[in-house]
C-alpha cells in the first residue's frame, strides 16, 4: 500500500486539511493510517479517486450525508438516479449544473487521467513577479490581471520574455485555502520595480512534472494524477507547485487552448531525472 500524507493529499486533490479532517469525523473518508501519538493522517494513495469524486459531488452542491450514500451505491442506475433527483432540484442553474455534470462523468469513467509524467530541474532565473495572498474566490481574476500586468509591463519597456509565464504556489493555498501566490514571467536579468511589478530571482527546483491541457476547471485531475505518481516514485519535498502557463491568458483568452505544465517539487534520486 502506498500512502501519502494529509498535506501531499490535499494538494493532490485540492481538498483542504480542515475540509478532509471533517470528512474523516463524519465517517466520509477516513485516512488509511492515524500516528497514535501525533494524530497526524496519512492515505492511501488509492483514495485519491473517492477524494475527487466527493468534491465534484460537492462542487454539486450536495450535502456529505447524500455524498455517503453515492459512494455506498454500487448500482450504476441508482446513482444516477440519486444524481438527477437532485439537479432536477438544482434546475435553476442549468449552465453551472451541465458543466459539473460533464465534469463528473469524466470521472466515473476514469478517475484519475492517464496523463504522462516526466521531470525537469527549473533553473534559478531573474524574472518580474507580482505577489499576493490569495484565496479561492479571488485566484482566477488575480491570476488574468497579473499576468496582464506583467506582458504589458514587459512591452512598454520593449523587453522580451526569457520564458513562459508561470506560477507559483505555495503549500496552504492547497491545504487552508489561501495563501501566498506569485505570477512571474522570466527576464535575461534583474529589471526595475514598477508598481505591484518586482524582481525577483527564482529558487532552483527539482520538479515531477505533467501536462494539462484545456481550462483549469479540471486542473485537479492532472493535479490528481501527478500527485499519485509521486506518492508511489518519488521523494516529495517543500516548496510551491509551479504551474508553467505554455499557453495561457497572455496567449488566447479561450481557456480550453490553455497548456500548463504542472510541477511538483521533488527530491530526485536518478541522475536522468536532473537532466
Amino acid at each position: 500500500m502506498s500512502t501519502i500524507g494529509i498535506g501531499d493529499f490535499a494538494r493532490a486533490t485540492h481538498l483542504g486539511v480542515k475540509a478532509l479532517r471533517n470528512y474523516d469525523r463524519v465517517g466520509l473518508l477516513r485516512p488509511a493510517e492515524v500516528d497514535g501519538v501525533t494524530g497526524y493522517r496519512r492515505y492511501d494513495v488509492e483514495q485519491i479517486s473517492d477524494a475527487l469524486l466527493i468534491k465534484r459531488f460537492r462542487d454539486l452542491g450536495l450535502p456529505l450525508d447524500r455524498i455517503a450514500v453515492l459512494l455506498r451505491t454500487e448500482n450504476v442506475e441508482e446513482r444516477a438516479g440519486l444524481l438527477e433527483a437532485h439537479l432536477n432540484a438544482l434546475i435553476g442553474d442549468l449552465e453551472r449544473m451541465r458543466a459539473a455534470t460533464v465534469s463528473l462523468s469524466g470521472l466515473l469513467d476514469h478517475v484519475v487521467s492517464s496523463e504522462s509524467i516526466g521531470s525537469r530541474v527549473a533553473p534559478a532565473t531573474h524574472a518580474a513577479a507580482i505577489e499576493a495572498d490569495i484565496d479561492a474566490a479571488t485566484i482566477s481574476p488575480w491570476f488574468r490581471g497579473a499576468t496582464a500586468e506583467l506582458t504589458a509591463m514587459l512591452a512598454a519597456r520593449h523587453l522580451s520574455a526569457a520564458g513562459p509565464v508561470t506560477g507559483l504556489f505555495e503549500e496552504t493555498v492547497f491545504t487552508e485555502g489561501a495563501g501566498k501566490a506569485t505570477i512571474l514571467v522570466p527576464t535575461r536579468g534583474p529589471i526595475h520595480p514598477l508598481g505591484r511589478v518586482k524582481p525577483i530571482l527564482t529558487a532552483r527546483a527539482e520538479l515531477a512534472v505533467v501536462i494539462h491541457r484545456g481550462s483549469h476547471s479540471e486542473i485537479d485531475r492532472s493535479y490528481a494524477a501527478l500527485g499519485s505518481h509521486v506518492a508511489r516514485h518519488e521523494i516529495s519535498t517543500p516548496g510551491p507547485i509551479h504551474e508553467t502557463y505554455l499557453t495561457g491568458p497572455a496567449e488566447t483568452a479561450d481557456d480550453n487552448e490553455w497548456v500548463t505544465e504542472i510541477g511538483w517539487p521533488v527530491f530526485h534520486t536518478r541522475a536522468a531525472d536532473a537532466g
